[in-house]
């Protein structure tokens, strides 16, 4: 017997998520309304997220088994598996309303889009989350280009890159060859910039569906971290400006210079504050990254003062 097509499939990397991934799971294949499937992949977990996941009856439920590869190896394994027509990946941590897939699904059918965005909040289910949403400036409830999502969300300074406010057309996915670049953090700025860059349809909501959870005891927040992190942060650099000097992408040169220079004041906070090995990072800076290419993002004084005081901090 044929089984009618999928039409969104979610996926969800997880390692050591034993205390929220029963929640999420079910959240998700509480939906029923429409053909979905869930894959989760678990990345070399050591607690019991294995069996927490295997006790879970359901046919919708496929699991991925990997040694410990780092949660974009663990996406991209959920991508070559994924079979359904629409793509959402969420994170472990975090949790869902209780009508967010099927909205998505329906929103992104009725408009016809690429990719959609929707919004979440910077908190828990149960708290006041009023004024907490994670985007209050994009352009609404219309389509855009993906160039012009580049060109807005640079100009208003809200890049609303997180992967877990998308659902995204599995062909555009495929016809671009979208996938996830390997490394320890912050690799969601690629993918969501490499998704514009194939200036697709783009469709921004306002309304929250998604709880995004600030997990302390995450390896992003353990000072052993800080330095694989400045390292990621330096090849993320190092590609928006290859795409800045891209002909494919002259459209968008400008708004990606600017952008290139604003992720290196994320770095530069590491640098100053939580690096240990600064020799080793400042060398790979100067390997990777150009002073002349950051000051095409320069566009105003404070911008030039920041690149000043950087130049004197890495020299």
């Amino acid at each position: 017997m044929s089984h009618p097509p999928i039409e969104v499939s979610v996926i969800i990397p997880v390692y050591n998520g034993e205390e929220n991934i029963r929640h999420l799971v079910e959240s998700v294949l509480a939906e029923t309304r429409i053909n979905l499937e869930l894959i989760v992949i678990n990345d070399g977990s050591t607690d019991k997220t294995r069996e927490i996941l295997n006790s879970i009856q359901d046919e919708r439920l496929v699991i991925i088994e990997q040694p410990n590869s780092g949660v974009y190896i663990a996406r991209n394994a959920g991508l070559a598996a994924h079979r359904g027509k629409w793509l959402i990946l969420l994170d472990a941590d975090d949790a869902i309303t209780p009508d967010m897939i099927f909205n998505r699904y329906t929103k992104a059918e009725q408009h016809n889009c690429d990719v959609l965005i929707c919004n979440g909040w910077r908190g828990n289910p149960g708290q006041k989350l009023a004024g907490w949403e994670v985007h209050r400036q994009q352009i609404y409830n219309r389509m855009i280009s993906g160039f012009e999502w580049i060109k807005h969300a640079v100009k208003v300074r809200e890049w609303p890159h997180y992967i877990w406010l998308q659902i995204v057309s599995s062909k555009y996915i495929k016809e671009n060859n979208i996938n996830f670049h390997v490394g320890t953090s912050h690799k969601d700025i690629l993918w969501s910039t490499e998704l514009a860059l194939a200036n697709g349809r783009f469709y921004i909501s306002p309304e929250p569906d998604y709880y995004y959870s600030k997990n302390t005891s995450s390896i992003t927040n353990h000072g052993r971290y800080y330095d694989p992190r400045a390292y990621s942060y330096i090849d993320i650099i190092n590609k928006l400006i290859n795409y800045a000097k891209s002909p494919e992408y002259a459209a968008v040169s400008r708004p990606l210079y600017i952008h290139a220079l604003r992720e290196t004041g994320h770095l530069s906070g590491l640098y100053r504050k939580k690096i240990k090995d600064r020799a080793a990072v400042r060398k790979s800076f100067h390997e990777h990254i150009r002073f002349t290419d950051l000051a095409k993002g320069v566009s105003g004084i404070h911008e030039a003062w920041f690149l000043i005081r950087l130049w004197f901090r890495l020299r």
